[in-house]
């Protein structure tokens, strides 16, 4: 242990002597991510999609693409361009490190010389990993597989996932041994492979003899350079938290206690995000570049031999692309701080106003429209006897402990079924609530987004769902959509002139492509890019689901059209906030929520 130590505390002493070409390598890659690989790799997903015929996919239907050929071989590539751009730069401070060994000059130039003509061989080696992961996985991810249908279908997920029934937790078990035993496998079998980079990089060995080598090599080692990797994480853990926190408790300290007004609170806030930036470079660069020494020696310090000259028509291309990132960086910031806040912004109920009711109740919408809500948002799905009721689930047991699937009750059978009392004895009146009667509660207060659930037992939902709309008289009062685009599709196809969306919690592709009205997308999946692309072609993009001020406020600065939230009130209260405050003041509020500060508040006296 001892000696490991030593060896680890070496490895960052030679970091630390070598930091201003590791900061220069880290920050390179950095540009290079951003300007290169993140696009390459959208690319190489556009073009999976093409070949798929499909603009954008989202959900299930991404699960199925990858199950096909064209998916497989696009999965495979993407997940090997990614593991590139995650050696990329440790290979970077490997050629540095090696190149100050030798004796020879150690700018992070002559590190990207050495590199980059390498990268074809490092993705064949990235996607040889790839597949031999894949296969070890595969067993224990059947056996999770095999478990979760044998004692998870019987009731809806969410059932299971509220309330934590033996079956559950016989379940996660079982997953979690299979889960446990496939990572020590995995770790074990990683830990054999750990040279094949250095040797393909520089001693331009084929991937697969790499592979082979590299495990020949750490037979008998791999318990070693575990413990080293170990002390490693430790001490970089320990170190970079200690900074990041000191730094984060000064910022914090200044904000609360530094008299200034908004306008004075947001120079200090960009001053601070760019210094906490430049601490966690400098205490990254310093980690990673551990990490490389630690490999090139445990690879003993492998050598191409000569040189590698990279065409300084790269070497420029390298340097201009660190002026574009910057650059549009700036452009992305000021873009941020020009989106119009006066633009209508739609408060959307999810399952009506569920944080102050059970959801998709009578009280849960009337609730939402007295909150000012500009449309309620309810799921609906079909009983045995062909009407359609609000519910989200396949069955009560979330709500009411009983297992009726929706597809085998009658309405009278729902009659009978308290569905408040889980939220609140003083809902124990509530039942399950027809469509027709929540578009007779929301007439001309609030308009209604109907999302059409489906659990493979549907008949006839759309049509169904057209019949109450039109005979209520609210066809420009409601908006249709669903997870599944074939769905969308069908409803686009039965009512061309209808208001029609697709939902995704993950998407890959130009989702603005897709032939809809409008995006309702998961909070994690936002963008900037989304959003422009999406209202340049005249489709809105909802954001769901947001229930605190701060990321409400986040949502609005990318520009959405609607905030999907169990809290329409605040969302009101966020909407006329923002609206008295200027753009720097807006960028306050997102500097603090990205870097997780607590911004305090501040009387308008000190708004200047």
């Amino acid at each position: 242990m001892k000696q490991a130590m030593s060896e680890v505390v070496r490895c960052f002493g030679v970091a630390w002597q070598l930091r201003v070409p590791f900061v220069q390598s880290h920050l390179v890659f950095n540009l290079l991510l951003a300007a290169a690989f993140a696009p390459l790799m959208a690319g190489t997903v556009h073009l999976a999609l093409k070949l798929s015929g499909q603009p954008a996919l989202a959900d299930f239907d991404i699960a199925l693409f990858l199950l096909s050929p064209v998916g497989f071989v696009a999965g495979v590539l993407i997940v090997g361009l990614a593991l590139v751009l995650l050696t990329l730069d440790v290979s970077f401070m490997m050629a540095v490190a090696l190149r100050d060994r030798e004796g020879k000059s150690r700018g992070f130039l002559d590190g990207v010389a050495m590199v980059f003509p390498r990268a074809p061989a490092v993705l064949g080696l990235a996607v040889q990993f790839c597949l031999r992961l894949l296969v070890m996985c595969l067993p224990f991810l059947a056996v999770c597989g095999l478990a979760f249908v044998s004692w998870m279908t019987d009731y809806d997920i969410n059932y299971y996932l509220s309330f934590h029934p033996p079956k559950f937790v016989q379940t996660v078990v079982v997953c979690g041994i299979a889960l446990a035993l496939m990572v020590a496998l995995v770790v074990w079998r990683t830990l054999g492979w750990v040279l094949a980079l250095p040797l393909v990089v520089f001693d331009n060995r084929r991937a697969g003899e790499a592979l082979r080598e590299s495990q020949a090599r750490m037979a008998g080692r791999r318990v070693e350079f575990l413990g080293r990797l170990a002390i490693w994480a430790g001490l970089g853990a320990v170190v970079g938290g200690a900074a990041l926190f000191v730094v984060g408790v000064i910022i914090q300290f200044g904000l609360y206690f530094v008299p200034f007004g908004l306008k004075g609170l947001a120079a200090f806030l960009l001053l601070s995000t760019a210094l906490w930036a430049l601490l966690n470079l400098i205490l990254t660069s310093l980690t990673t570049g551990a990490l490389a020494v630690a490999f090139m020696g445990f690879a003993d310090w492998p050598n191409a031999g000569q040189k590698r000259e990279l065409p300084k028509a790269i070497l420029g291309g390298v340097v201009a692309g660190a002026a574009v990132v910057t650059l549009l960086g700036g452009f992305g910031i000021a873009e941020l701080m020009r989106v119009d806040q006066d633009r209508p912004v739609a408060v959307i109920a999810h399952r009506g106003a569920s944080g102050a009711a059970p959801e998709n109740t009578l009280a849960a919408v009337t609730r939402a429209v007295e909150d000012q809500a500009d449309w309620v948002e309810i799921d609906v799905q079909e009983t045995a006897d062909g009407m359609v009721v609000v519910v989200h689930d396949s069955d009560f047991m979330k709500v009411a402990g009983n297992p009726l699937k929706i597809w085998d009750a009658t309405l009278a059978d729902l009659e009978k079924i308290d569905i408040g009392s889980w939220f609140d004895p003083s809902f124990s009146s509530e039942r399950t609530a027809t469509l027709e009667e929540v578009l007779l509660a929301t007439k001309d207060k609030s308009g209604v987004v109907i999302e059409l659930k489906y659990y493979g037992y549907d008949k006839d939902l759309e049509q169904r769902v057209i019949d109450i709309v039109e005979a209520a008289g609210m066809v420009d009062q409601v908006k249709i959509m669903s997870l599944k685009a074939d769905s969308v599709a069908k409803m686009r196809a039965l009512r061309p002139n209808w208001t029609v969306g697709i939902l995704a919690s993950a998407s890959l592709g130009n989702m603005w492509d897709l032939d809809v009205d409008f995006l309702a997308v998961n909070s994690a999946t936002m963008s900037r890019q989304l959003v422009r692309g999406s209202q340049d072609v005249g489709k809105e993009v909802y954001v769901w689901t947001v229930n605190d001020a701060l990321s409400m406020s986040g949502m609005l600065s990318y520009g959405v059209d609607g905030l999907i939230t169990d809290e329409p009130a605040l969302a009101r209260q966020v909407l006329a906030d923002r609206k008295t405050l200027t753009g720097v003041e807006r960028l306050v509020l997102g500097l603090a929520g990205r870097i997780g500060l607590d911004v305090p508040h501040r009387g308008d006296d000190d708004i200047q």
